[in-house]
């Protein structure tokens, strides 16, 4: 786990998202429009299909576990995109982690 880090102190905040649905391409354009303080890192998916289209269209590593990006990618917010049933267990994942989340 992760821990005694201060956040974004002199350098951008670390994105990733996870869930590449509707309501994800607008936080890919919030990030976007905010590139002086964000920087995408990853991005997570469970449909093959939407993973590689935005992880290829983003320039970013994509993966089908987000175990998995938690534990190879340094992220500091995760932004879950998924449905809502399935953010408890996912954001008690990502603070586990150490990484802040929205949701």
């Amino acid at each position: 786990m992760k821990t005694d880090r201060i956040i974004a102190d002199g350098r951008k905040i670390r994105v990733a998202v996870v869930g590449c649905g509707r309501i994800a391409e607008k936080h890919f354009e919030a990030i976007k429009a905010h590139d002086k303080d964000l920087l995408l890192v990853g991005v997570c998916d469970t449909d093959p299909d939407k993973l590689e289209k935005f992880a290829g269209l983003l320039g970013v590593p994509g993966y089908a576990d987000i175990r998995v990006m938690l534990k190879e990618v340094d992220i500091d917010l995760v932004v879950l995109c998924t449905p809502s049933g399935l953010h408890s267990a996912q954001a008690q994942r990502c603070a586990h982690e150490g990484c802040h989340v929205m949701t």
